[in-house]
């Protein structure tokens, strides 16, 4: 059976095709695009009718690509965005006429424990395969995190903080000043300090999501999205402060053109590099893993 599953974010739109074999899931197809939903959100309240459009087209585009490679059932998931805006419930309706099915807005719970799921699928651990492992997943509009063993969250917990909303509340420069990530990152850690009594518990810490995506993208010098060279991908926040510091030095069209750049992450990645290192300082980890899994493999392992 070909399954393809859509999950509509605050910043991207994302789509899995996988098949069943023998009981096991493989992936067939992978990818999407930044169509930057939530932009301004925090601002009005509502989601602003040019962001619903370039969504609305990226959806449909990648059901016709999936419909095409022979998916035989279509799962669509909404997360923050949709959840937060005043006019949610009408573009529900919008995505709803565009894809013919039935729209999943997840729940914060709902998404947290979908991550971890997803996050912690295809790892090979080794002698951590019993041990308690953490998940941070750094979204454009929220974050979850839940802590358990693999593909079993026990305890989860999501935040309204993702690198939209901490790019358009802080960093409003296309150069961020100093004064700006200094604001930024006390904010983070702030905002952060709930998750410290999951994520310390924890034997190791899988950070997954758009911004993780890409800065193994960065690490590897990647141009083209490889999630089999991603996941499982060691990383320490020296990497991070280095690739952090390199791209808040540069304007925006700039970083656009760093080899791998994801079109239209140019504008959040200095906001999502914040809240990753903040999520392994609170952490108190040396070393976390990059996870190329997320939602979409969760929605899939749990609900076909």
């Amino acid at each position: 059976m070909l399954v393809g599953v859509l999950d509509i974010g605050t910043n991207a739109v994302r789509y899995l095709l996988a098949e069943k074999r023998n009981g096991e899931w493989t992936d067939l197809d992978i990818g999407g695009s930044i169509t930057g939903l939530g932009r301004g959100l925090t601002e009005r309240g509502e989601l602003a009718p040019i962001s619903m459009e370039a969504t609305l087209g990226a959806v449909a585009a990648f059901k016709r690509r999936l419909r095409a490679l022979g998916a035989q059932r279509l799962m669509v998931l909404a997360t923050e965005a949709v959840r937060a805006a005043s006019n949610g419930e009408v573009f529900l309706q919008q995505l709803e006429k565009a894809t013919g099915v039935s729209v999943k807005v997840l729940s914060r719970d709902e998404e947290a424990q979908l991550s971890f799921i997803g996050a912690t699928s295809g790892l090979r651990m080794g002698f951590l395969s019993g041990a308690k492992v953490a998940v941070a997943d750094v979204g454009g509009g929220s974050s979850e995190f839940a802590v358990g063993k693999l593909r079993q969250p026990e305890r989860w917990l999501s935040l309204p903080i993702g690198s939209r909303r901490l790019t358009e509340q802080f960093l409003t420069e296309d150069l961020p000043t100093e004064k700006q990530m200094d604001a930024a990152y006390r904010f983070a850690k702030e905002q952060l300090q709930p998750t410290a009594f999951l994520l310390r518990d924890a034997a190791m810490l899988l950070l997954t999501g758009g911004t993780a995506a890409q800065l193994g993208m960065l690490r590897l010098g990647l141009k083209r999205f490889d999630p089999s060279r991603i996941h499982g991908l060691p990383i320490r926040p020296e990497t991070m402060r280095e690739w952090l510091k390199r791209l808040a030095l540069m304007p925006a069209n700039e970083r656009r053109e760093v080899p791998g750049m994801e079109w239209g992450r140019e504008s959040v990645i200095v906001a999502g590099l914040l809240l990753l290192l903040c999520v392994m300082e609170v952490a108190g980890k040396e070393t976390a893993l990059l996870s190329a899994r997320s939602v979409l493999h969760g929605a899939l392992l749990t609900t076909v």
